[in-house]
């Protein structure tokens, strides 16, 4: 296993091996790897919170260390529920989204990370047994969440280049975050508001610009939490150059806005991703029948029609 600090819980998602220093962390994760599994028949409902009671009471200032394959290992505080589930066998993380970005490894591309939190996709596609070791320009605005990112991104310094920034529709403006838990985490531009970590703005463009990119084939992953209109508009010229944007449609929005959004506004191309393969959405009514977990979010990619992206948009 990749680490040697025993105050580690660390987990191989290939062999699916979990190393712990103390007996009650096999047992708590043993326990929670049942919920997970019994829970499947009602997607997983109450596994988060389970999750965050174990992590709330044994693992506080423990590191956990998932390891997707030789040369990618993502680590994180253990008491974190958001990532502390993929300690289990029985979780699964955006399986759809691994599917995709293994799909694209053997495609010349670049992978601009907006809204990267801890580097999960980021260490993912730029590995070489994971995504193909691609380049990867990887955007957090939280600083604490940044500090893991880095540290995450470290192993992969040649590859990955990180910025603490929000992505917004016009760079250099000061806004602040909220203070909700970090993968809900959104940013206000109002100008009486006070509370919150304050952060400089950058747009799409201007990063991509900025590194000479304009003419690479770009994938562009927005999870940007209420934003996401905001940061398409700051993004034009790479849409124009014919960049793949994957986007998340959470299963709480009965009104599926930001796909409508894609269709309707943007007349773009629009996938839903599975877990092997995608699924073309031509009306937003469509995806009734897909998201039907109101505590998840689901992952579509929107393409211009026509695109050389849809060639490889597996199937």
């Amino acid at each position: 296993m990749a680490g040697t600090d025993h105050a580690m819980i660390e987990i191989d998602r290939i062999s699916g091996r979990v190393s712990a220093h103390r007996v009650r962390d096999y047992a708590a994760i043993a326990m929670l790897n049942a919920y997970g599994a019994v829970s499947k028949r009602f997607m997983q409902r109450g596994l988060y919170k389970a999750c965050r009671l174990v992590g709330s009471s044994i693992w506080t200032g423990r590191t956990a260390v998932i390891r997707l394959g030789p040369d990618a290992n993502v680590t994180f505080p253990a008491h974190d529920p958001y990532w502390n589930r993929m300690l289990l066998q029985s979780y699964d993380h955006e399986p759809e989204m691994a599917w995709f970005l293994k799909s694209l490894a053997g495609i010349n591309y670049g992978f601009v990370d907006c809204g990267a939190n801890i580097g999960y996709c980021s260490v993912f596609v730029a590995s070489g047994s994971c995504g193909g070791a691609k380049p990867v320009l990887a955007i957090e605005a939280s600083a604490p969440t940044f500090a893991v990112l880095e540290a995450n991104s470290a192993a992969h310094a040649s590859k990955i280049t990180t910025f603490h920034r929000a992505i917004l529709d016009r760079s250099g403006v000061e806004v602040r975050l909220n203070e909700a838990v970090h993968e809900a985490r959104g940013i206000s531009v109002e100008p009486n508001d006070r509370a919150g970590e304050v952060v400089l703005s950058i747009t799409v463009d201007d990063l991509v610009e900025g590194r000479g990119w304009t003419d690479m084939p770009l994938v562009v992953k927005l999870d940007v939490e209420g934003v996401e209109r905001e940061a398409l508009v700051g993004m034009e010229r790479t849409l124009a150059n014919d960049a793949l944007v994957i986007y998340e449609d959470h299963g709480s929005d009965a009104t599926h806005a930001l796909t409508q959004h894609m269709l309707q506004d943007r007349q773009l191309d629009v996938h839903l991703l599975l877990d092997h393969g995608s699924l073309q959405i031509t009306n937003c009514l469509e995806l009734d029948r897909h998201k039907l977990d109101r505590t998840k979010g689901y992952n579509l990619v929107a393409v211009r029609p026509n695109s050389h992206w849809l060639a490889v948009l597996p199937t």
